[in-house]
């Protein structure tokens, strides 16, 4: 009993330590951009993305906003986003290379259905970044 006991604890410890989430870098400007001194909050708004690794925003996910017309890096995030959202009066394009619009990219809105499930994408494992804009109104 003593060997069954000590064991399953040590399969315990080794399925344990491989299942522990690891920590991946947020999306960032390709050109460094300099935050503001003790700013520590970040406040929803336009220009706010939600990225995670999972389908319908489960996996490892953060929230950023940066500039508008800026182009993003999705650092660790780059080949494995299959959610992406866009806060409202935001559009966002989720590109294959630094913003490269010669090749196939998405075009996201804070409603499309389709951003909780980006699996469908067959270039989706080449998405190493992100540029958004305010839509013009009609």
């Amino acid at each position: 009993m003593q060997f069954f006991a000590t064991a399953l604890a040590a399969v315990l410890a080794i399925t344990t330590a491989y299942a522990a989430p690891r920590t991946l870098a947020a999306p960032t400007p390709h050109e460094y951009i300099a935050a503001e001194k003790g700013s520590k909050l970040v406040k929803r708004e336009v220009g706010g993305v939600r990225v995670c690794t999972g389908i319908g925003f489960t996996g490892s996910c953060d929230y950023v906003v940066w500039p508008l017309n800026v182009c993003i890096a999705l650092n660790d995030y780059a080949g494995h986003t299959l959610s992406f959202q866009p806060d409202a009066d935001t559009e966002c394009y989720l590109m294959q290379g630094r913003c490269n619009s010669n090749k196939v990219y998405a075009d996201l809105y804070s409603d499309t259905p389709e951003n909780s499930d980006l699996s469908g994408l067959p270039w989706i494992k080449q998405s190493e970044s992100y540029l958004c804009l305010k839509p013009l109104d009609d």
